[in-house]
């Protein structure tokens, strides 16, 4: 059988660029726009129809990763690549 893709979201960033409604306490990755559901969350529903939910990776910074938890606490918090620092 073939092996199921591995996704890499990428959440990080300081809340500039979808400002006003973006704040660094408030990243556009946790906002609401088009549905019910966070950005983020819109994403990895997208991704859980290539991979399962133990394969999809998000890239944030310390921060974020507590926030996103508190917002989806059933994803796994082991699949977080926590950025040192942000680098543009």
């Amino acid at each position: 059988p073939k092996e199921l893709p591995v996704v890499m979201i990428m959440a990080g960033g300081k809340g500039e660029r979808f400002w006003p409604r973006s704040r660094t306490n408030s990243p556009k990755q946790l906002q609401k726009v088009y549905s019910n559901k966070t950005l983020l969350r819109e994403t990895i529903d997208r991704a859980l129809t290539i991979t399962t939910l133990d394969r999809i990776f998000i890239g944030t910074n310390a921060s974020l990763k507590n926030e996103i938890l508190k917002k989806d606490p059933k994803f796994p918090s082991n699949n977080f690549i926590i950025e040192p620092e942000g680098k543009n």
